[in-house]
């Protein structure tokens, strides 16, 4: 099965926490975090990476109130064939195989999708937390196979250009899967954030060039998912640049995605990254 719908018992730890157990995390560790527990060890210690006390610490201060939202969300059902046919899609597309399982839990401040290893294996995660729709979910099921993909193939990007180029080709691959969402979706942005990045875009490359051998990974998630910094730059800057240098090598080598996508997407670079 490629999708687990890990939520389900998530609702349980909150119908336990409304009738007030005495330690939250016992409610929780019995019914959410027992019966997930490779899973949702895997997504503290590699996608959150804090002390387990902090975890713990988190759980207490859960509320189901604050959970409404969510719980709207997902009752619109549909999400494990949602994620087969987007894995559908992918495959299509790129095979990958084994194909990459996909977990939908909800966590305390995780991304909104991510890949982590359970059991060995590179696996998709979304963390439903924020969601108020699942309109962007097939695209980020999309953008995170490719990552996967990759990683089952290569060493982890280190300089903040490879990174880059890495969430390039993320988001071309998702606008390759469903080619008739609009761009500012498959970037992450909304419109207007978009029509900043394309406006401007020179000046965006003349703060960031000179850091695109830095290794420091700080610098690489403030850069391509963080927010402005000294006003710098804005916010997503290094993924939408990531996406230009991806789109600029496609469109030199045209026909290559689609005749040679899997060595494309293992070995292209861009000279942008070396400027």
């Amino acid at each position: 099965m490629a999708a687990h719908l890990l939520y389900h018992d998530f609702f349980r730890f909150l119908e336990a926490l409304s009738r007030g157990p005495a330690d939250p995390w016992t409610a929780y560790e019995e019914q959410y975090l027992r019966p997930h527990r490779a899973v949702l060890e895997a997504w503290w210690e590699q996608v959150i990476g804090l002390p387990r006390e902090t975890w713990a610490d988190r759980v207490r201060q859960a509320r189901p109130q604050d959970y409404g939202l969510l719980q709207i969300v997902v009752s619109e059902g549909g999400l494990a064939e949602l994620a087969r046919e987007t894995l559908a899609r992918c495959q299509a597309l790129l095979p990958l195989s084994p194909e990459p399982e996909m977990y939908f839990l909800v966590g305390f401040y995780s991304p909104d999708a991510f890949t982590f290893q359970v059991a060995g294996e590179w696996a998709v995660g979304v963390g439903l937390e924020r969601f108020r729709s699942q309109k962007l979910i097939p695209v980020l099921l999309a953008h995170e196979y490719l990552h996967v993909f990759r990683k089952r193939r290569l060493p982890p990007p280190r300089a903040l250009g490879e990174r880059m180029v890495e969430e390039g080709f993320a988001i071309a691959f998702s606008a390759r899967v469903f080619p008739d969402r609009p761009e500012h979706d498959h970037l992450l942005l909304r419109p207007g954030q978009a029509a900043v990045m394309r406006d401007y875009e020179e000046r965006l490359w003349a703060a960031i060039r000179p850091m695109l051998g830095e290794e420091d990974a700080q610098l690489a998630s403030r850069v391509i998912y963080g927010q402005e910094e000294h006003g710098r730059w804005p916010s997503r800057s290094g993924m939408y640049l990531g996406w230009r240098m991806v789109s600029e090598f496609l469109e030199r080598e045209p026909g290559r995605w689609e005749a040679e996508a899997g060595e494309v997407l293992v070995t292209a670079t861009s000279p942008r990254t070396s400027a």
